[in-house]
């Protein structure tokens, strides 16, 4: 063996110092308080957890317009964790978000206090944060440099939000419209939630169906919507864990972020 061949003392302790940097700087990831990561951003375990609470919350209360109320801010919760998450911070789009949850939250409360339904139409305020929700979900994600298991779990969220956007529609269709959304007849919220995830698996149970040609349509497109998002982002981004995207981030925050993620 040369001595060219031979590995130098200087390169042997660059190695050992690449290593104790690396450890350095995992301990302080780990150290890191949770709120500290959630004012971050990109939590979006915490997402899921606390779509996954709010639904179960909205199974295990009776119905009633407090619950309504109360669910209504677990949910608006949920909605601005996930702006906030996906780092929008355009101030318009904060602030317009924040005042969309807080006027839905004041009607719901208004409306239990006086002990009348919410006048016609009120749910849809919420369904454009609703539909903002998973949209801002997927454009975050897809900027992440190196696909990792938030970002996985951020398409999760994403996929989820979907099936509650069409909850959504279909209460906003059973208020608005001349009658009832399901042939069976009058449905709590919980229930429309519980037949958006079972159409958008495409479990199709059958205990509950669209009464409505119209429902029918938007019941069947769900269902094709779920399929598609399931065989396309989830499955290529399960495929490519780990690895680095080939689209650079765009600002200085990104930029930091791929250091983080990457590691």
């Amino acid at each position: 063996m040369t001595e060219e061949e031979l590995p130098t003392d200087d390169e042997d302790r660059g190695e050992e110092d690449a290593e104790d940097l690396e450890e350095r700087r995992q301990r302080m990831r780990d150290r890191r308080s949770f709120a500290a990561r959630l004012a971050e951003g990109d939590t979006y375990g915490t997402l899921f957890i606390l779509i996954i609470l709010t639904y179960i919350l909205m199974a295990v209360l009776e119905h009633s317009l407090w619950t309504r109320a109360i669910t209504g801010v677990c949910f608006g919760g949920t909605l601005l964790l996930a702006l906030h998450t996906s780092h929008v911070r355009h101030p318009a789009i904060r602030y317009t978000a924040l005042g969309i949850v807080l006027l839905t939250v004041v009607i719901n409360v208004l409306s239990a206090l006086r002990e009348q339904e919410p006048f016609a139409g009120a749910s849809w305020l919420m369904v454009i944060l609703v539909l903002a929700s998973p949209i801002v979900i997927l454009n975050r994600i897809f900027r992440h440099p190196v696909i990792s298991v938030e970002t996985i779990i951020g398409a999760i969220d994403a996929y989820l939000l979907i099936a509650i956007t069409f909850a959504t529609v279909y209460a906003g269709i059973d208020e608005l419209g001349t009658g009832y959304f399901f042939a069976q007849g009058s449905a709590d919220p919980v229930e429309f939630v519980y037949f958006s995830f079972v159409t958008i698996t495409t479990l199709g149970f059958g205990d509950l169906t669209p009464g409505t040609n119209l429902g029918r349509v938007i019941v069947s497109l769900e269902a094709v919507l779920g399929q598609i998002f399931l065989v396309t982002i989830v499955a290529l981004l399960v495929s490519n864990l780990g690895r680095e995207t080939r689209r650079a981030p765009r600002h200085p925050r990104d930029a930091s972020d791929a250091s983080e993620l990457s590691s």
